[in-house]
């Protein structure tokens, strides 16, 4: 399984990530939305991919212009984040409830999920996961709607990289996010619920445990957060409202 670098330059800002080479510009787009630098793909104007060079020791590099001048609050995530990594989204926030700043609304009681459901698009997940399977070491992430239709999909080593190729995939494909599901190979640590919530994602599904800040944060924002999605199995963490029998 390939790790390499890559270097993401936005508006004279560099981030640099390890990550599974393949799809870079959902990557990319999905990780400015998941961290609220951008609102809508639509504000993406171009992404210009230049590969690398090994031996110059030079990583592959995305260049990405945006349409305006990001705001106040865009830059000053930019400005803090030199690295994309687990732990980026709260790199110099003191507050935990900051996290969430500017965050529009979840639509209450959107969308109406069958809890029967949520087996199913584990298993569409894994079934989709072929890096896994051949080595059993990466993550993977999923989008889709409701009814079961995928809007996106991500694998990828690093399991906050496999989220934003996900959504990035789907807002590509002009998803509507707020009445999505996300699903989530692993735990659902505060730093994926983050990128859900920022995007407007309401339903956060993962196969592990959620992090106690995830839970808070979820709860906070009105969301709805399963976990431990395993067969018949799921313990659901809060907002049950969006699920049906």
């Amino acid at each position: 399984m390939r790790e390499e670098p890559l270097l993401l330059a936005v508006h004279g800002q560099q981030l640099l990530t390890m990550r599974t080479p393949g799809r870079d510009e959902d990557l990319a787009l999905g990780f400015l939305l998941g961290e609220g630098i951008v609102a809508a793909a639509g504000d993406v104007e171009s992404m210009e991919f230049r590969a690398g060079d090994r031996e110059a020791q030079r990583a592959d590099e995305l260049r990405v212009t945006l349409r305006a001048e990001p705001g106040a609050l865009a830059r000053s995530r930019l400005a803090r984040t030199h690295e994309i990594r687990s732990s980026c989204g709260v790199c110099g926030v003191a507050d935990p409830a900051a996290l969430l700043e500017s965050m529009p609304p979840l639509l209450p009681g959107v969308p109406k999920l069958p809890r029967a459901r949520l087996p199913a698009l584990v298993a569409d997940l894994f079934g989709r996961q072929s890096l896994f399977a051949a080595t059993g070491g990466c993550h993977g992430a999923l989008v889709a709607q409701a009814d079961g239709a995928v809007l996106g999909a991500g694998e990828d080593v690093g399991r906050h990289n496999a989220l934003d190729k996900a959504i990035g995939q789907a807002a590509r494909a002009g998803a509507d996010f707020t009445a999505a599901v996300a699903v989530l190979s692993g735990r659902a640590g505060y730093d994926l619920v983050v990128k859900c919530l920022r995007v407007r994602l309401p339903v956060i599904a993962s196969v592990s445990a959620p992090s106690s800040l995830a839970f808070d944060l979820c709860s906070a924002a009105g969301a709805t957060l399963v976990g431990f999605v395993r067969g018949d199995r799921q313990v659901v963490y809060c907002g049950s409202g969006r699920l049906t029998d």
